[in-house]
């Protein structure tokens, strides 16, 4: 025998992967649980027919129940569509009572302040009301125990008045009514005549006897 023999390789042993190995034994697992469940099913079909009487047409019993399902879900939609129906009626009545709830709000606030405040506002600013307006919103206008009207900065409350006059422009405020020895000279219900001086047309200065 020649001693020059090729050397045989000997073979490598397979490792097997774990992760794999489980993942198979998982799938046999559902699969095995599959069949149990379809052969419940059998099993349970095979008795109810078993337990039909004699000459039960099963295929027209099939279809009843089909039918009847099917009825069954047309009356659950329809009574879902009629519930959302009921919703949306709810949300639409609800939105009108919150928009004539505004309203009134809204109404109350024009009579409690805006129009004390156009009013508080008349004698010291040209146009009171598109002041009132522009530059103040009805939230910033409050009223006091006393029933005075105050602008509402934050936590500092300001007699209107005095906001008027400190933070509107000078075009906006009318001229102070003048007062004291700088105001003008009472006139008599004489017309043009003035104050000191006797009106002699006057009933007292005729003499008629």
């Amino acid at each position: 025998m020649s001693d020059d023999l090729t050397p045989v390789d000997e073979a490598q042993p397979i490792t097997p992967d774990p992760s794999a190995l489980t993942a198979e034994i998982e799938a046999l697992r559902r699969k095995n649980q599959e069949l149990l469940s379809e052969k419940k099913r059998l099993a349970k079909a095979e008795r109810t027919l078993a337990e039909l009487p004699e000459g039960t047409d099963v295929k027209e019993l099939l279809s009843f129940k089909q039918q009847t399902e099917q009825q069954r879900l047309e009356a659950e939609g329809n009574y879902r569509e009629a519930r959302e129906k009921l919703e949306a009626q709810f949300r639409e009545r609800e939105a009108s009572l919150q928009a004539r709830v505004d309203a009134l709000e809204a109404e109350v606030k024009e009579l409690r302040i805006i129009g004390p405040a156009v009013a508080a506002l008349a004698d010291a600013v040209h146009d009171p009301d598109e002041v009132v307006k522009l530059k103040l919103k009805p939230e910033q206008i409050d009223r006091e125990p006393d029933g005075s009207l105050v602008v509402v900065d934050g936590y500092t409350r300001v007699p209107i008045l005095d906001w008027a006059k400190t933070t509107l422009p000078q075009y906006r405020l009318k001229a102070p009514k003048p007062s004291g020895s700088g105001a003008p000279v009472g006139r008599s219900a004489g017309g043009d005549i003035p104050a000191s001086v006797t009106n002699p047309f006057a009933p007292d200065s005729f003499n008629l006897t």
